[in-house]
């Protein structure tokens, strides 16, 4: 093995370095230096050590050993909090400081002789302990194989290296945001000073102790003395909302934060959980904060994931895991997080409103005190700006205006949070803008009612709790197209104050097995967290009758309608489907609907109230219209109506005076027949207009 003479050179030790990453450098610069004095025609036994140098490196490893005694911000949280060893903490180490010392990446080149390879190995980092500190070669190599205990924590990774390269010699990169924290904090810096670096790359989110927990204490209490005992506990629930809630009501119960750490899995990308050194940062964070590990997101929980966790819990002081209520907890402690009732939903709002508006947002909405705390401050935020523009101008504060403001926020983040299966019908449509006959509308003003006192009887009356068809209202809305049954549930959504969330069907069914049921799943959660109102339009297409079981396919779609029969018995909220073809339904919908609408044709004064809503005002009508005589001879459903009231504006917007004529309500009423594919007489029009046109 030749060396060429010019890299023949010594490197004296800098005795005033103090951090370990300053002591890396100096430990890799001087064994590049032992390895470039050894004679070129041996080769160097990496058990005996160097033999070059030997005052500088006993100099240097008295340095080392005594660093590690050293109360060191970086080396307590590595040695002390994670656990790490001598040699897995030097790895470390190594890794950092040829991030942030050229002259060491190049060491590392020289050591390992290859010019490409500056990071270092397992079989670098136990040469420079045994020839600098004296730490026997194999102690050392076995210490940090794949990463050792660094890589189990999550501070380092392994590089992929050639096929055939052997296990020490793989090259190992410090994990990012372990590096960007030595930069901001470890480095002798303020850690605190930097809270990118501090959460970078966690998707961590710290929500502050609140005055009292949401839950009360028969849910919080056995919680809270489960993590005291085990160190972890599972948290479990169909609702990811609920499971956050529980895992900040322990935070409270601490009065402490909670670092919420999200864990999500990239498009064709393994899941990466965070290590300990992360949670351990997330905590720090907010001064010694619950760590909350979200596990919700992800489509499958593989086996092993939870114990891994269990591993990093001592490194945080207590770690609280959230997890879909399908996924098996083995022996872990596991406790399921109830639903967000109306009083858990009064308890949070009460931490951040006066009594009487939290009662107005809790029997509206059933947030988690994320949820509330968002929507609050951007109300504050919204005010602080009126303010900053004419500081004479004083926002109005009232409950009844501060609650719409609230709940027009809250609004706002649900519809963020709608998926791809899901439309957001935005209407300004009131109950009065309906034209249906009166029982018709006395029944929607029921359904008003129901919801509105829903919180009342439920928690008040102390009714309905065992109510074998659940807690939401369902509702279905049956008759022919264009009756009103769309027009109706967007009035129903504007009337209580909700979204409303239109199901994309041509998403929603799927020709592989399990999809739809997933698709329904998450349609369903989501609507449950946006605070709006279900609508299923063309309901037959998902609640139809369940088949005999004549093959691998019709098992599979009566599995698809057993499961939206159970899961419309959990949804806690309220639904609408509408269907042409009542008939079609499966009874077993049927028994767990709340109310059953008929939209039947509209009869001539029905029709004729129709036709009138569907022009513009009086100002935009030239002459007399002969609604009359078009109520009485034309039977068409209030969809027809509305889109001939449409055409006709827009035919007359194209003329000078802008006024609506008999002659384009007739051109317009020809054309939507000629859609429906109905025939027609130019004779019905004479009353009209004298002549078709």
């Amino acid at each position: 093995m030749t060396r060429p003479a010019t890299r023949q050179a010594t490197r004296p030790v800098t005795t005033g370095a103090t951090s370990g990453v300053d002591l890396a450098r100096e430990a890799l610069l001087l064994a590049a230096a032992c390895h470039l004095a050894e004679p070129g025609d041996r080769v160097p036994s990496a058990e005996d050590g160097w033999q070059a140098q030997p005052e500088a490196r006993v100099a240097l490893g008295k340095q080392l050993v005594a660093h590690e005694r050293q109360p060191d911000p970086t080396r307590l949280r590595l040695m002390g909090e994670l656990g790490l060893g001598g040699p897995a903490y030097w790895l470390v180490m190594l890794c950092a400081a040829v991030e942030l010392h050229p002259e060491a990446a190049a060491a590392v080149s020289l050591l390992t002789e290859e010019p490409r390879q500056q990071l270092p190995t397992p079989t670098v980092l136990a040469r420079v302990l045994r020839g600098i500190r004296g730490t026997p070669y194999r102690d050392a190599l076995a210490a940090v194989l794949a990463g050792g205990q660094a890589r189990t924590v999550g501070l380092v990774e392994v590089e992929e290296a050639p096929v055939g390269t052997p296990a020490s010699q793989q090259p190992i990169r410090i994990d990012v945001v372990e590096l960007a924290a030595l930069i901001a904090g470890g480095l002798g810096e303020d850690a605190a000073s930097d809270e990118g670096a501090e959460l970078a790359g966690l998707g961590a989110v710290v929500v502050q102790p609140q005055r009292h927990t949401g839950f009360p204490a028969n849910v919080v209490d056995p919680a809270r003395t489960l993590l005291e005992r085990r160190g972890l506990i599972v948290l479990r629930g169909r609702s990811r909302r609920s499971c956050r809630q529980l895992a900040c009501d322990l935070a409270t119960d601490r009065r402490r934060a909670a670092a919420l750490v999200e864990v999500v899995a990239e498009p064709d990308q393994p899941v990466k959980l965070p290590g300990a050194a992360q949670l351990a940062r997330a905590r720090s964070h907010a001064d010694d904060a619950l760590v909350v590990v979200d596990l919700h997101l992800l489509p499958v929980v593989r086996p092993g994931v939870l114990a891994e966790l269990r591993r990093d819990a001592r490194a945080v002081g207590g770690l609280v895991v959230l997890v879909d209520e399908a996924v098996e907890t083995a022996d872990l402690a596991a406790v399921d997080a109830p639903a967000i009732d109306h009083p858990a939903a009064q308890r949070i709002w009460s931490g951040l409103l006066d009594a009487e508006g939290a009662a107005a947002m809790a029997q509206r909405f059933r947030v988690g005190i994320e949820e509330a705390v968002a929507a609050v401050r951007e109300v504050d935020d919204l005010d602080s700006v009126v303010r900053a523009a004419d500081p004479a101008r004083v926002p109005d504060r009232g409950t009844d205006q501060l609650a719409d403001r609230l709940a027009e926020r809250v609004r706002a983040q649900g519809a963020r949070r709608m998926g791809r299966y899901v439309d957001v019908v935005i209407s300004q449509a009131r109950m009065a803008d309906l034209v249906v006959p009166e029982p018709l509308a006395l029944q929607l003003d029921e359904i008003v009612s129901w919801h509105r006192s829903s919180h009342r009887v439920r928690w008040e009356m102390a009714v309905g709790a065992a109510d074998p068809v659940g807690t939401g209202l369902t509702c279905l809305f049956a008759g022919k197209s264009g009756t009103g049954k769309t027009f109706a549930a967007r009035c129903l959504a504007s009337e209580l104050g909700l979204n409303l969330y239109r199901v994309d069907l041509s998403q929603v069914v799927s020709k592989y097995i399990g999809e739809t049921e997933k698709a329904l799943a998450q349609i369903f959660d989501e609507v449950e967290a946006g605070h709006g109102l279900l609508l299923f339009d063309e309901a037959d297409a998902l609640f139809g009758r369940r088949s005999d079981v004549k093959d691998a396919h019709d098992r599979y779609a009566n599995i698809e309608v057993g499961y939206l029969l159970q899961r419309l018995e959990s949804y806690d909220g309220i639904a609408v489907l509408t269907t042409n073809l009542q008939g079609n339904m499966d009874a077993a919908f049927v028994r767990r609907l709340r109310f059953i609408l008929q939209f039947p044709a509209p009869d001539r004064d029905l029709r004729r109230r129709l036709w009138e809503q569907s022009l513009p005002a009086e100002r935009w009508r030239e002459g007399d219209l002969r609604l009359d005589v078009l109520a009485e001879h034309f039977q068409l459903a209030g969809g027809a109506i509305h889109n001939i009231g449409l055409a006709a504006a827009h035919l007359a917007a194209a003329t000078p005076s802008g006024r609506i004529t008999p002659a384009h309500l007739t051109r317009a009423t020809q054309r939507e027949l000629q859609k429906a594919g109905r025939p027609f007489d130019a004779s019905a029009f004479r009353d009209l207009v004298g002549v078709a046109s």
